[in-house]
């Protein structure tokens, strides 16, 4: 299990943190994770003004229940939408729960998180790396 732990989140965590459409492959199966460009642009931007961030779910949200403007939120939601999509997908290949894959890729999205942004640990609270 611990194996198949290490290949969804390393696949998971590839696919979301590359730009635009990302190839991945995992044991043999190609798939594709796209978000739009804009949508990035848009959560990029939130984050680094702080109002979105990285959870230990593996989803986005907003920092202290912030209110977001209509295009932050479509944009945020967007994205949580993919994720789930690629999180239900890679748990159904690797006979997991999806929130065995989400909770193991949030680890690493949030591991990951850069200098200043806002990320949501487990014990919910929110911390400026």
């Amino acid at each position: 299990m611990k194996t198949v732990s290490k290949i969804i989140a390393l696949s998971v965590a590839g696919a979301l943190l590359g730009a635009g459409a990302v190839a991945l492959n995992t044991q043999g199966l190609n798939a594709a994770y796209a978000q739009s460009a804009s949508a990035k642009a848009t959560v990029d931007s939130a984050k680094a003004a702080g109002k979105i961030g990285e959870t230990a779910a593996g989803y986005l949200d907003a920092v202290n229940n912030q209110s977001l403007d209509a295009a932050t939120k479509a944009a945020m939601k967007e994205i949580n939408i993919a994720r789930k999509a690629l999180y239900t997908r890679l748990a159904n290949e690797q006979n997991v729960k999806t929130e065995v894959v989400a909770a193991l890729t949030g680890e690493k999205q949030v591991a990951k998180a850069g200098g200043g942004e806002y990320v949501l640990k487990s014990s919910g609270s929110w911390i400026q790396k």
